[in-house]
């Protein structure tokens, strides 16, 4: 089960990869794009969410994990809204980027305070 938990990982990862090059082209559909960055990024989420449920119990914050995937979610949104405003590749990056680090910090903050 838990090989099947890593390619929402991969796939998302993949998406965010794919979706960078097409904001960067003139093109491309920026709705689809930012679509398909957020989408990866939320891929990316759900995989490391599902998979808390396998760590070692010293690493293991279910209850929390629950509060975090919830502004997890809603810091992605507010991300996808204003990629969607300014659909410039510099912008959307900037915003992604902001995005992945506010959600990385949120993660490390719950795993050291155990």
């Amino acid at each position: 089960m838990l090989i099947y938990l890593h390619y929402s990982i991969l796939f998302g990862l993949s998406l965010i990869t794919v979706s960078l090059k097409f904001i960067g082209e003139k093109e491309a559909n920026s709705l689809f794009a930012i679509s398909c960055l957020y989408g990866g990024m939320l891929l990316f989420y759900v995989g490391i969410t599902v998979a808390v449920a396998y760590n070692k119990p010293q690493y293991n914050s279910i209850n929390k994990t629950n509060l975090i995937s919830g502004i997890v979610i809603v810091s992605l949104l507010i991300g996808y809204v204003f990629s969607l405003m300014n659909p410039g590749l510099f912008i959307v990056a900037l915003c992604s980027a902001v995005v992945g680090i506010f959600n990385a910090d949120m993660k490390v903050r719950v795993l050291y305070q155990r």
